[in-house]
């Protein structure tokens, strides 16, 4: 039994060490079309001499300095136009690269949605405050909509349909992008600054912010609509307490923005994740594609 259990490990080890977003992931793994970087060269705030990024053994990104997206592409012919940039949970220290962006793809990419996964920077090897990675998350994924939006003809990708969504922390860099985008700098030398950062929609998985309940965030009418997943029974033994997502389903409706706070009775902190055993069996909060799709079809009609 413990040289079956090595072996196992020795294998989901080589398994992860294949992950390099340089290289193919493993074989039964989606693949992502491209991955292609948020800056030519070295980012803003780049940090020098730091220690090397890697997959560890539970599928996580660790040490990432350079920021990029991984492209996940529907088939042209069943292609709705419609990208989501899934930025991974984990408590800004790592980028959860196979159950939040593989799974997410798995579910949406047959339903003709683009998935764009978004390796932003994490806390280490930065050692920043919790405002500082909050500022340079953002930076990123302000980066990553004006880059997709930029390209977006290119992969076939309707540019008023790109938005956001994030699990957990992932989930306070997609609020905070919904409440802090801009709409681009129209003389700007690199042409992928010209374009608008502000997402055409942002959901919220768990969203978290440091086990806190009331909002930190300050939304505007031209905040995009808002689609909210959560679990009654989070926040019991960690993750992120309900009255977070009611507060900001309450504040973007005084604002008259669209928002849908999709509440469930079980998933805990997990209640995003597209974990296919889930996804298979009918799990209730599994079926949050679904109902986030036929909810933002209903807003753009009007």
């Amino acid at each position: 039994m413990r040289i079956t259990r090595s072996l196992l490990l020795i294998q989901t080890v080589v398994c992860l060490i294949g992950l390099d977003l340089q290289a193919e992931p493993a074989p039964h793994l989606l693949k992502p079309d491209l991955v292609v970087s948020l800056w030519q060269g070295e980012p803003p705030l780049f940090q020098r001499d730091a220690p090397a990024e890697y997959f560890d053994p539970l599928g996580r990104i660790i040490n990432v300095t350079r920021p990029e997206i991984s492209v996940f592409l529907p088939a042209p012919d069943k292609s709705t136009g419609m990208a989501i940039i899934v930025c991974a949970g984990r408590d800004y220290g790592s980028v959860e690269w196979k159950t939040h962006f593989i799974y997410a793809g798995e579910v949406f990419i047959p339903k003709g949605v683009a998935i764009i996964g978004l390796k932003h920077r994490t806390r280490l090897p930065f050692k920043a405050t919790n405002p500082d990675i909050r500022a340079l998350t953002l930076l990123d994924a302000k980066r990553a909509v004006r880059l997709v939006r930029h390209r977006a003809q290119e992969w076939k990708i309707n540019p008023q349909q790109i938005g956001i969504a994030g699990y957990s922390a992932g989930g306070d860099l997609a609020m905070n992008l919904a409440a802090n985008f801009d709409t681009g700098t129209p003389d700007a030398t690199d042409p992928i600054d010209r374009e608008s950062s502000r997402p055409d929609f942002a959901i919220g998985l768990a969203t978290w912010h440091w086990r806190q309940k009331e909002s930190p965030f300050q939304f505007s009418r031209n905040t995009p609509p808002v689609f909210l997943v959560h679990a009654i029974n989070d926040g019991i033994k960690g993750g992120a307490p309900i009255e977070l997502p009611r507060e900001i389903a309450t504040d973007l409706q005084k604002l008259n923005v669209p928002v849908k706070l999709a509440v469930f009775d079980v998933g805990a902190h997990g209640v995003g994740n597209l974990i296919p055993q889930r996804v298979k069996r009918g799990f209730p909060p599994a079926k949050w594609p679904n109902l986030f799709l036929d909810w933002y079809q209903q807003i753009s009609r009007h």
